[in-house]
């Protein structure tokens, strides 16, 4: 089966599965009595653990946080709203010589959250379009479509499914993630998706075991080097050692399926972590093991490790604002937040006749309530990454390796007229750097660095 054919399944699917739960909640009856211990087993992230999300529509305020939680015992909670901002771009192409335009970017999100004693989900998708009024390409517009969507079902007291999905369509470039490309190749489908058991096998010793789906594939011929299939395995293991702290130990397979000339190849990662939670709104995690990375272009071992920090302060009162796709963890835009992930590990490369690429990145989102009509928001990601050879292209030309370094930063205002209308300011800087320790010819040089200025301004409504 192709690509192609792998991400329309898994839309199709993901449509399906949101279209069945939805019309259960409906037909459903009141929430059931929880009389039964539905004590489930803590959930844990993927390994590697899924970085903060960066969103690609350079048109919103700040950066995206990836899929939320789906959460128990909440309701029903739907809303919708729609903004349009506007601004203008130095560098729409992302090419060394700039490409600049004037923009608009108007866009409708949708919000819908449930709760009972045994089904929960969260659903987030918003719509929209970039346009240009002097695209130097030649197209007016670039499309804007992203769809995260977290389900979660208590089989027993003990057993409890999770479904995760977050799918996007788009032309922009993600920095904050592997399974995207750097440069601006056109459009591209990318959808990550994940189905996972937590099972108690004691008041203190749980096990959770997932198989995760990623997918990306561009829309352009000329692109489909880039396109990528990645099916993985994994199984954990969760031993709550003290009241606030977690211990867990995992395995993990991935194998990786390439269009380009590297093939494709297969990652194992054995991790030990430790959770610990300080307080109801501050957690922290530390996952370290090691990698071993197997395929055509020969073998890899590197170290993994992940850090992750989370932390909120209640809303302050007055206005609750709580745009989909705006802030952090659906709290209210007045709160103030933090989420910070770093890893180091390998991940696929965009030279295609490379090895893996063992990557440092880090994400943050943070989230500043000056006052309870006023928050300023931030949200950065770094990564640095050295591009492997493959055997065979090392034999020809020794010692050829190339690194790159990508910098995104957003920083925004957010001021509430009222409890429905807010207003916005911002700025995007994007700076992707390139270079290689050798003379010989890089794939990637051709591509070149460049940096990249926007500057924004706009106002949303919710309804």
């Amino acid at each position: 089966m192709t690509i192609g054919n792998f991400s329309r399944l898994a839309l199709i699917l993901t449509a399906l599965a949101i279209a069945g739960q939805l019309e259960a909640q409906l037909d459903s009856a009141a929430p059931e009595s929880a009389t039964e211990d539905q004590t489930e087993a803590t959930p844990s992230p993927e390994l590697p653990g899924g970085p903060v999300q960066i969103r690609p529509d350079l048109g919103s305020p700040f950066a995206g946080t990836g899929i939320n939680a789906a959460e128990f015992d909440i309701g029903r909670r739907l809303q919708i709203s729609a903004s349009i901002n506007g601004g203008y771009d130095d560098n729409v192409l992302g090419t060394p010589n700039g490409s600049p335009s004037w923009f608009a970017n108007p866009s409708a999100n949708l919000s819908y959250r449930f709760g009972s004693t045994r089904l929960a989900l969260d659903l987030l998708t918003s719509a929209g379009i970039n346009y240009y009024f002097d695209h130097p390409g030649g197209l007016n517009y670039d499309p804007i479509v992203f769809l995260d969507f977290s389900l979660a079902y208590r089989v027993t007291s003990r057993l409890t499914l999770d479904f995760t999905t977050s799918s996007f369509y788009g032309a922009q470039p993600d920095f904050s993630t592997a399974l995207s490309s750097t440069r601006r190749l056109g459009n591209y489908i990318r959808s990550e998706n994940r189905l996972s058991a937590h099972y108690r096998l004691s008041p203190r010793l749980s096990s959770v075991t997932s198989y995760s789906l990623s997918v990306l594939e561009y829309e352009s011929s000329a692109a489909s080097g880039s396109d990528r299939l990645e099916h993985a395995f994994s199984e954990q293991l969760r031993y709550l050692w003290q009241p606030t702290t977690s211990i867990s130990g995992a395995y993990r397979i991935s194998l990786n399926e390439a269009q380009g000339a590297g093939g494709g190849s297969t990652t194992q990662s054995l991790v030990a972590g430790l959770e610990q939670s300080f307080s109801p709104r501050f957690q922290a995690g530390l996952h370290t093991g090691v990698q071993f990375r197997s395929g055509n272009s020969g073998g890899q071992t590197s170290p993994y490790v992940e850090t992750t920090l989370r932390y909120g302060l209640a809303p302050l009162g007055g206005y609750e604002l709580a745009i989909p796709g705006r802030t952090l963890n659906r709290q209210s835009a007045n709160s103030t937040s933090i989420s910070w992930t770093t890893s180091y590990s390998i991940e696929e490369s965009d030279v295609q006749t490379s090895a893996g690429r063992e990557t440092f990145r880090t994400n943050l989102l943070l989230n500043y309530a000056m006052t309870a009509r006023i928050s300023a928001n931030l949200g950065l990601s770094y990564s640095h990454g050295d591009n492997g050879t493959s055997n065979q292209i090392s034999s020809r030309a020794p010692g050829r390796s190339s690194t790159e370094t990508t910098f995104y930063i957003t920083p925004s205002v957010r001021y509430a007229i009222t409890q429905r209308c807010s207003v916005n300011v911002g700025y995007n800087y994007t700076d992707v750097g390139r270079g290689s320790n050798s003379t010989a010819v890089n794939p990637l040089q051709s591509f070149g660095s460049y940096t990249r200025n926007r500057y924004f301004a706009g106002i949303t409504y919710s309804f």
